[in-house]
């Protein structure tokens, strides 16, 4: 896995005070599968230097290319129009010229171990599983090393609280403002490295997972110099040591205080590289998080004079000030586990959130009274079942582009989700290839049924190509169900049960053979009906007394169907209604003449002559009105 290092190197400007001079780092991984935005902004750039002034909002557009290993860096135009726009250069080391020059057309392709600069920030393309190189200080052993629990930390008391209290007076902001992890690190490090004078450097450092317990492997996500020091002239490097001591051995913050002095420290062999300044004291404080992920705080800076020439109270002295510093980064550290906690919860309950009906999710912050909501009870519930035909069939016959296929599915079934969301209902679920919707719960609605139907004419207006194909009918009725959280009770699984909801099933059903988008029972219609009395925007009509699998006794079934496009002429509605009433009573003769002469191409009409037809117009002996509506010859 490779990861792109940024370090920005800020210098202080008098001519704006807030602007500190001061170093920053981070690494960002890279993701072969999309396109990476780099800019400013931290709130929608994937990789993100919001301290370089000199790089705009949305800088430049990186693409990975693993197998190539890769980076190419393509610069974006400058908007037309923005005021005092930063230059806007990508620029590549010349090793001809041996400078920096701008890159062709704005771009540029670099290599693992290569680098690009924009503003004051040098970017360096790197592999994680790169070994980074030995920190002066693992040169030596460290002749003072102190370790504190947590709990042991929070035993000391401040010796200086208003200090520690001034700097930590911006953490509420801090934590606000961070809307991503590294957000948060950043900010967080800002307020470390204030409340902290005496540290030179502070960073959010990882022992990579996959690191081998023979290794000293360390990460560097995120850091913060001072400028002027040693590590701000010679790069940053922490301990592996000190870091894999406090996160792996000991778990818990641990202090080291190195002697650059050749003759102590354990021996002349072990000595401070050339780096450090002798005379002083280099110290550094790792921390770890209690969370199992390997993240530590790690804090550097340097004291006068040098260990070996200081007395005992002199070093008990430095001990002691810095185990200060253990305690405030303790504390920061207990801060920033919360903190994540809480944002890797509130991403989580989005996510959970989705599994969710909508009409619950103001409830989720409540516990006690969703899990009062979900306890199984009788509830007046309209019920919507849409279901996509021939899925198998389609299935089979792409199943060399299974993915493809499924997105149409997919697009369909968002439909009817989404239509029936938009319109306060509930998705209970999907059933292959179908959609259970309902309303009346968790409280009854007003007009429900009639959120209900307008869903119905939506979803067989906007699956158009489904429904005149005859592959996708609507089925919608309204009575008692039981509704709830039904089955497995560690399952957010809202169910229905009853009926009702059967009958949406069999309805549904029933639109393949009488050749209509929706059917609905006689209750929806009755309510369609005083809902719109004047039949401007939905209207009903009569298909017959069928017969449904699993219900003993026959009931009336209705098309419904969006009157601006009604596919049944005003006009002859009556003479429709008579038609139906004919074949209801057994009058076939007159029943085939009046269809055949005014409703020759009406499906419906054609159901009925199918009946009919398969008795040769005689009703049955035992004829009640009621019958089985029949598919289409040649119909699955």
């Amino acid at each position: 896995m490779a990861d792109l290092e940024a370090i920005t190197d800020v210098q202080p400007d008098p001519k704006k005070s807030a602007v500190m001079g001061r170093q920053y780092g981070r690494r960002f991984p890279l993701s072969p599968d999309r396109p990476l935005n780099l800019g400013r902004d931290e709130g929608k750039m994937d990789i993100a230097v919001p301290e370089d002034d000199q790089i705009s909002r949305f800088q430049a557009v990186l693409t990975w290319e693993p197998t190539k290993e890769k980076l190419t860096v393509q610069t974006r135009p400058t908007s037309p129009g923005y005021p005092n726009p930063p230059a806007n250069q990508t620029l590549i080391f010349d090793e001809k010229v041996k400078k920096l020059v701008e890159a062709p057309q704005g771009k540029c392709v670099v290599g693992r171990g290569e680098s690009f600069w924009i503003g004051q920030t040098k970017f360096t393309l790197h592999s994680e599983e790169e070994l980074q190189r030995e920190s002066p200080v693992d040169a030596t052993i460290a002749p003072r090393q102190e370790e504190k629990t947590r709990a042991q930390l929070e035993e000391i008391p401040f010796a200086n609280p208003a200090a520690a209290l001034r700097a930590m007076e911006s953490l509420p902001n801090a934590i606000r403002s961070s809307t991503t992890e590294q957000a948060l690190f950043r900010q967080m490090l800002r307020v470390i490295m204030d409340a902290m004078p005496r540290a030179d450097a502070a960073a959010i450092v990882r022992i990579p997972p996959d690191c081998p317990p023979n290794e000293k492997r360390l990460s560097l996500l995120e850091f913060n110099v001072r400028p002027n020091t040693s590590h701000a002239q010679g790069g940053f490097n922490p301990s592996k040591r000190l870091a894999h001591r406090a996160i792996t051995e000991r778990k818990r913050s641990c202090l080291h205080c190195w002697s650059p002095d050749a003759t102590g420290g354990g021996g002349a062999e072990l000595t401070m590289a050339e780096t450090h300044v002798h005379g002083v004291t280099p110290w550094a404080v790792c921390t770890p998080f209690q969370d199992g992920s390997k993240y530590a705080l790690y804090v550097a800076g340097q004291t006068n004079g040098q260990w070996n020439s200081l007395d005992k109270a002199a070093q008990d002295k430095i001990v002691n000030d810095l185990t200060q510093y253990q305690k405030i980064g303790e504390l920061l550290v207990g801060m920033i586990e919360t903190t994540l906690r809480v944002n890797r919860l509130t991403e989580s309950s989005k996510v959970i959130r989705r599994a969710w009906p909508q009409s619950l999710w103001k409830y989720l912050d409540d516990p006690a009274e969703l899990e009062r909501m979900l306890v199984p009870a009788e509830k007046e519930i309209t019920t919507l079942f849409c279901d996509l035909r021939n899925y198998s069939l389609f299935a089979s016959q792409n199943s060399s582009e299974l993915l493809a296929s499924q997105r149409e599915i997919g697009n369909a079934l968002n439909t009817m989700a989404s239509t029936i969301t938009d319109r306060d209902g509930v998705v209970g679920g999907f059933r292959g290839d179908a959609a259970l919707g309902f309303w009346g719960w968790p409280k009854p609605q007003e007009r429900q049924v009639g959120l209900a139907a307008r869903a119905a004419i939506s979803i067989a207006g906007r699956l158009g190509d489904w429904t005149r194909s005859g592959r996708c009918g609507v089925g919608l009725t309204h009575g008692t169900a039981v509704a709830g959280r039904l089955g497995a009770h560690d399952l957010a699984v809202v169910d229905l049960y009853g009926p009702v909801v059967n009958l949406a099933f069999r309805l549904e059903a029933m639109t393949k053979a009488f050749g209509v988008p929706i059917i609905v029972s006689q209750e929806v219609s009755k309510q369609v009906a005083e809902i719109d009395p004047s039949g401007r925007e939905m209207l009903t009509r009569l298909l017959g007394k069928v017969r449904a699998k699993g219900f003993p006794e026959p009931l009336w079934a209705y098309e419904l169907y969006s009157a601006p496009t009604a596919t049944l002429p005003e006009w002859l509605r009556d003479d429709w209604a008579r038609a139906v009433d004919l074949f209801t009573e057994g009058k076939w003769n007159d029943c085939y003449e009046e269809i055949t002469t005014k409703f020759p191409d009406d499906p419906v009409g054609k159901c009925l002559i199918r009946v009919m037809d398969a008795t040769k117009r005689r009703p049955p002996a035992n004829w009640d009105g009621s019958f089985v509506p029949p598919a289409p010859s040649g119909s699955e």
